[in-house]
């Protein structure tokens, strides 16, 4: 019996799983925002420090972390009227997407594929920048790693170097697969030990290794 939607119509499941994680980081920026605008005053620190246990805790609802420096800091750049000045010098080739195809060498293993992209997120005039790394197994047909990073605007050259980090260290993944140097159960081990060590200012972490599917 042929499908009843054709398989040229299907949609990718990559764009639902970024625009959700988007959606999660406009929701922390408009929450921010509107728990800042409230009457945080700079010279109180029980306000500062009680906006810092609401971003925290939002962080922590929304399956995030912040990774690396000052959650205050964080949030004075996200929320920086600044941030649209700087939006409007950076123009050019922000956006970059590629993937890497490791065709399996036999039969019984599936393919894999890897999708990486940085993505420039808009709220309210704010802009974050997300590098996204999604590890999928043909076989089963959905992603099994799903890595998202976020940068404030000021760090968009660490966000250009992870990702270049990312598609090289996945590459070579691929070339000692090809060489024989690790086996086919080896390659997301690899891909996840890989992706352990990017560090950002904000990540989201939704990997999924476990399977014991029988090939």
């Amino acid at each position: 019996m042929s499908s009843i939607v054709p398989k040229d119509n299907l949609i990718d499941d990559l764009y639902l799983h970024k625009y959700k994680a988007e959606e999660k980081m406009r929701q922390l920026i408009a929450s921010t925002e509107e728990h800042k605008s409230k009457g945080m005053v700079k010279t109180a620190s029980s306000q500062q420090n009680t906006l810092i246990t609401l971003f925290t805790q939002m962080l922590s609802a929304l399956n995030m972390s912040a990774n690396q420096g000052d959650v205050k800091e964080i949030i004075s750049k996200i929320t920086d009227s600044n941030n649209i000045k700087q939006a409007s010098i950076q123009k050019e080739g922000r956006e970059r997407r590629d993937d890497i195809k490791i065709v399996s060498k036999h039969i019984k293993d599936s393919h894999y594929q890897v999708d990486v992209s940085k993505d420039i997120i808009k709220q309210n005039g704010k802009e974050v920048i997300m590098v996204s790394c999604y590890a999928r197994d043909a076989y089963l047909g959905r992603y099994l790693i799903k890595r998202n990073y976020f940068y404030t605007l000021d760090r968009e050259k660490s966000a250009n170097n992870t990702y270049d980090e990312i598609m090289v260290k996945v590459a070579s993944i691929k070339d000692r697969y090809y060489n024989e140097l690790i086996d086919v159960s080896g390659i997301f081990t690899q891909i996840k030990k890989v992706l352990d060590g990017v560090i950002s200012e904000i990540e989201m972490k939704e990997d999924s290794l476990g399977t014991n599917v029988k090939r």
